[in-house]
């Protein structure tokens, strides 16, 4: 078995040439160009992928090579795995060449072609012989898609286009990794890569019933430590990436409301554990998630706005109005040009870079009682004496999400509190949407009164479910 450490960055496809002149500057040594065609297996219920396993059968035109991967750790787009990898002499699976007991034996007659990645893949060497150790690089760039198979000679039904660059560490340092995604990052678009080609694959193969990565690990234990914070908080980035991926895969909006919200709880999760060390020096990673939380906020409450929109009931002119007032369109144009900013690859990469610098600090071996954290986000949410007021509690939807977290996080049995907690961030998310539609200029007089009406009814709900909320500190 090999280990494999290798960060994974999406790139854009029209940035491919200016990849290549990057990989010249950088003098990174040219390996060729080659086409690969990958099919992965698994039973028709998915039990390699529920084990967090990958079989693959690839064919590089000369040669083929059997691949089994295993769960193993990440961070952000850093990711470290067990890797099994066997030459064969045709195109057929051989799973006695693996190891015995790597796959389920109940498995193996089970097996069949799930979903194929065929690419082309441009490889480079970088050496960097002045750092300490000595630092070698192969950077791996693809183009090509993921596809269903074909049935009964029918052309495949779906595909997921392919435009990533892989950086693997063969010697060195894992910083190494961010130094070099750094250097390209301030010429190239780029951003953090969370799914791997097989779960984009399924993905496909799976369409709604995907379901997404799951987010922190249940502490549910007296003491927090600084390792624990760090590594929910590099599990909130994979989420607020994830969001992001899904987004561009599927279109829903939702998920920019759950990127949002990773990015509230990864905010939290990092000024805590600043406070938890004040030797991690984290403080460039908060100010990069605030900046973060800023500039995307204008397309998360005019998501708002619009889901506020769409829950009235509205007939007439009202409704014609509405139908001309639905910027999704616009939106989404407006978001993808953010997006593609070079400064928010950059912040993404600073933030992963941050919480791989922190894992290893030796100075961090503090703890907080989780109870003391519970109280202080309690204390700090502070629950209106005056629900009516819409501002109170628009302020107060960050501390929500913060709460929520800790108690998830905590105390996973207080459901019932979670619960209503996420019924409170829902309807907060709606009072935005309404506040904003109420200072438009042009808003036809029948609608303002009916979402003045609206809003009084989400305040008085607001309201109640404040007053049934009981959190155990």
């Amino acid at each position: 078995m090999a280990k494999e450490i290798e960060l994974k960055l999406r790139v854009r496809q029209a940035d491919f040439k200016l990849l290549e002149a990057q990989m010249q500057q950088l003098k990174a040594e040219p390996q060729g160009v080659r086409r690969l065609e990958n099919t992965y297996f698994d039973t028709p219920e998915l039990h390699l992928n529920q084990a967090k396993s990958a079989l693959r059968l690839r064919f590089n035109a000369e040669d083929w090579v059997q691949t089994l991967k295993t769960s193993g750790t990440s961070l952000g787009a850093l990711s470290e795995r067990g890797e099994w990898e066997m030459p064969l002499a045709e195109g057929q699976l051989k799973l006695e060449l693996f190891p015995e007991g790597l796959i389920n034996p109940e498995w193996q007659n089970q097996l069949a072609p799930q979903f194929s990645t065929n690419f082309t893949r441009q490889t480079w060497v970088y050496k960097d012989a002045t750092s300490t150790p000595p630092t070698e690089i192969e950077l791996a760039a693809d183009l090509g898609q993921v596809t269903l198979p074909s049935k009964k000679g029918r052309l495949p039904v779906a595909d997921d286009a392919l435009s990533e660059l892989e950086l693997e560490l063969k010697q060195g340092n894992p910083a190494s990794l961010f130094k070099l995604a750094n250097r390209l990052a301030a010429n190239l678009v780029v951003h953090l890569g969370v799914l791997s080609k097989a779960e984009r694959g399924l993905r496909l193969l799976k369409g709604i019933d995907f379901t997404r990565q799951q987010p922190q690990p249940l502490l549910n234990k007296p003491s927090v430590s600084f390792t624990d914070l760090i590594n929910l908080a590099s599990q909130e980035v994979n989420q607020w990436v994830l969001a992001h991926e899904n987004w561009a895969f599927n279109a829903n909006e939702d998920e920019v409301l759950l990127a949002h919200r990773a990015l509230l709880r990864l905010h939290a999760l990092l000024v805590m554990a600043q406070r938890l060390c004040s030797e991690s020096q984290l403080q460039p990673a908060i100010a990069a998630v605030k900046k973060l939380l800023h500039s995307f906020l204008p397309w998360v409450k005019s998501c708002w706005q619009d889901k506020a929109l769409q829950k009235l009931t509205l007939t007439g002119p009202a409704a014609e109005w509405r139908s001309l007032n639905l910027h999704y369109a616009l939106r989404r144009s407006e978001y993808r040009r953010l997006w593609y900013k070079n400064w928010v690859g950059q912040a993404s990469l600073l933030i992963t870079e941050s919480l791989f610098a922190s894992q290893s600090l030796q100075a961090c071996t503090e703890e907080n009682k989780a109870a003391y954290l519970l109280q202080q986000a309690i204390a700090k949410l502070g629950l209106p004496q005056q629900p009516m007021q819409v501002t109170v509690w628009l302020d107060r939807y960050p501390s929500l999400v913060r709460v929520e977290l800790l108690l998830a996080t905590l105390e996973p049995q207080a459901k019932e509190n979670l619960q209503l907690i996420k019924q409170m961030q829902q309807a907060i998310e709606i009072l935005s949407g309404y506040q904003q539609l109420l200072a438009i200029k042009n808003l036809p007089e029948d609608l303002g009164k009916q979402l003045l009406a609206e809003q009084q009814k989400l305040l008085m709900q607001l309201g109640r479910l404040a007053q049934s909320l009981w959190v155990k500190p």
